[in-house]
């Protein structure tokens, strides 16, 4: 069953990180390369958003595969797993340092295959036709259950750009009865996730599944998540509760190989004005994912505040 309250997620890890001065997307590890560089970074950043009034926060676990670490640090199968489990003791580090004196929950990260093939597959979802499902669920289990022996209960299955490998996810998950996720798809346009499956498929699939605390999307243009949400129900009813964190409305030019701003607009502003049409829509997690640092979570929980959403 939904309440009222709104959860407030982190923002871009990643994003926070490079407002540190580190640098992720020099290696292939991404911001999982910071785990083992500059620990101190990574717990600022967690510390940043908590400070900021996420509920929410999520590990540096997003592109990190046992195979990945081994390839890129040289290092030992052991060693890769423990750093792996390491992603959720510094977030924990950072939640008990906060001390904000409520609950605050940590998001074992599981990014999609594609994330950990370093080459924007996971915007694609395209490779996922030639894999199993068993081939994908044995892929994701090790990381799943490093950060699950260390004390995680709750995770985010994100940027995921298909039905067949949310499936895979989900079945991995069934296997831990009382663990609790989130899913969350990477969109490409107002009405399919990246792989092409429609989105309200997808929602469909997943709806009833009792160990998911939220259906939704994430790193996706936000002008395209209202429809999206549309497909599914233009009211607000719906059976399980949406998680959104969107980019801000700048768009990938891959010729400079950067974001820039679309149309001259504010990229926050159209966040800001879209947020609560989400919530209406039935959206209850709400966050940020590239290009949205801490600055800006604390600019959305203020305007959530101050408006009485």
């Amino acid at each position: 069953m939904l309440n009222d309250k709104i959860y407030l997620i982190d923002g871009g890890l990643s994003t926070e990180l490079m407002c540190l001065g580190y640098k992720p997307d020099e290696t292939k590890l991404w911001t999982g390369n910071s785990i083992v560089e500059r620990p101190d970074l990574l717990k600022q950043a967690h510390l940043n958003f908590l400070k900021s009034g996420s509920d929410i926060i999520t590990t540096a676990s997003y592109q990190l595969s046992v195979d990945l670490i081994e390839e890129n640090l040289k290092c030992t199968n052991q060693k890769a797993y423990d750093i792996i489990k390491q992603s959720f003791r510094i977030a924990k580090e950072a939640v008990k340092e906060a001390n904000l004196g409520s609950e605050i929950l940590i998001a074992g990260s599981i990014g999609p295959y594609g994330a950990c093939l370093c080459d924007g597959s996971e915007y694609v979802g395209h490779y996922a036709k030639n894999l199993t499902i068993d081939f994908l669920i044995d892929w994701h289990r090790p990381r799943f259950e490093s950060l699950l022996e260390e004390g995680c209960d709750l995770f985010a299955f994100e940027t995921i750009p298909s039905i067949k490998e949310a499936r895979a996810l989900i079945k991995l998950l069934s296997e831990h009865p009382n663990v609790k996720a989130w899913l969350s798809f990477s969109c490409k346009n107002e009405s399919e996730i990246s792989s092409g499956d429609r989105f309200r498929d997808a929602y469909q699939v997943f709806k009833d599944n009792m160990q998911l605390i939220a259906i939704g999307i994430n790193c996706t243009y936000p002008k395209y998540i209202e429809k999206l949400l549309e497909s599914v129900s233009n009211d607000g009813t719906v059976s399980k509760p949406f998680i959104i964190y969107s980019n801000d409305a700048k768009i990938w030019d891959n010729s400079i190989r950067r974001y820039v701003n679309s149309n001259n607009e504010d990229p926050m502003k159209v966040v800001m004005e879209a947020i609560p049409k989400w919530i209406k829509l039935g959206a209850q997690y709400i966050g940020g994912c590239c290009n949205i640092n801490s600055e800006n979570i604390q600019q959305i929980k203020n305007f959530i505040s101050d408006n009485h959403i």
